[in-house]
């Protein structure tokens, strides 16, 4: 079936995976032409120029018949997209794709996969493949779902645009697209209550996939990272009991574990001067060894207002990733900034 169903229709999972893919980028072009232009430049090499929007040229010369009034031109571009949820593609394959194109004036292949072809091959796909005036770029999963939140960062107000990107990050996440992911979440006032008990809470309704490791927020810095060992689900009663319901991690909850999102529920109102998160609250909880100190700059404009999100091998470029404990990982960042 040829055209984009919002529906999931496909048995294999890599022609549903494209087919959302597809969906992602005509809800982008929907919601704003100039936005889909912008996402798709930012997966692409700088010296391609993806155009989508007309050009309007008054007064336009010519090599010859004289000088136009009024010139709108828009730039021919074709896009082949090829996902693989594991692995890489054969490159004969992908060559072959471009040999059955009828070239227009922009030509693009986006492979899309878990990793990415080393810089030798994708110079070697390239040269094959130019002949036929088409680029070859290799991005990750990660990399696609970073870019589109970056993009609806510049677009904060975008209500439509902001969900689109939260949605599309919760499908590669819980179809496993992306793993050892990196929660970036702002915390202000609550800051000190996250530091001296080493946890993050938030309210339950607002909902949340799981992830990895937790990054602590503030000032334009995430201060800490820590990775997540469990999650509960917690209520404080009048008389002074926890009750607790477990959402994931091993074991179950501990006295000291208890202790801390106790002694968190009782501090927030003097933290704050008012509020009550002593039932309806999710707590996330690290421990001593797995919260580490670190200085993860941010230094694009404004702050941050909402949960960010990464994925730590490709943000920190390490390839045994699940090898590193989260002081490696904290002083690694420390290195980068974003």
């Amino acid at each position: 079936m040829g055209f984009i169903n919002p529906f999931q229709i496909y048995s294999k999972e890599e022609n549903t995976i494209t087919n959302n893919i597809l969906l992602l980028l005509s809800n982008l072009y929907r919601i704003n032409p100039k936005i889909y232009e912008l996402f798709i430049n930012s997966i692409l090499p700088e010296n391609i120029n993806y155009q989508v929007i007309p050009v309007f040229t008054q007064q336009k010369s010519q090599k010859e018949g004289g000088i136009i009034d009024g010139h709108i031109q828009t730039k021919a571009t074709k896009i082949i997209i090829e996902t693989k949820v594991t692995g890489l593609d054969n490159t004969k394959k992908l060559i072959n794709y471009c040999k059955n194109e009828n070239p227009s004036e922009t030509n693009i292949l986006i492979h899309i996969s878990h990793s990415t072809f080393d810089e030798a091959t994708i110079k070697s796909i390239n040269q094959k493949i130019g002949i036929y005036n088409f680029n070859f770029v290799s991005i990750t999963f990660s990399e696609l779902i970073s870019s589109l939140q970056e993009i609806a960062d510049e677009y904060p107000f975008n209500e439509e645009l902001c969900r689109l990107s939260k949605d599309f990050y919760y499908y590669c996440s819980s179809m496993g697209l992306i793993k050892n992911v990196f929660r970036i979440v702002p915390c202000n006032k609550s800051f000190e209550l996250n530091k001296k008990y080493r946890l993050y809470f938030q309210p339950e309704f607002r909902g949340y996939s799981n992830h990895q490791f937790t990054g602590i927020y503030t000032a334009k810095e995430v201060k800490y990272i820590g990775k997540v060992n469990k999650v509960f689900l917690a209520e404080l009663t009048k008389e002074g009991t926890l009750i607790t319901k477990k959402i994931s991690g091993n074991g179950e909850i501990t006295s000291e574990e208890e202790n801390r999102i106790i002694n968190t529920i009782r501090a927030f109102p003097e933290i704050y001067g008012y509020g009550d998160i002593s039932k309806g609250h999710i707590f996330f909880l690290f421990d001593d060894n797995d919260f580490c100190p670190t200085k993860f700059k941010k230094l694009t404009s404004r702050g941050l207002r909402k949960n960010k999100y990464y994925e730590l091998k490709s943000l920190l470029n390490i390839e045994n990733i699940e090898n590193s404990s989260t002081l490696e990982i904290a002083e690694k960042l420390n290195d980068i900034t974003w």
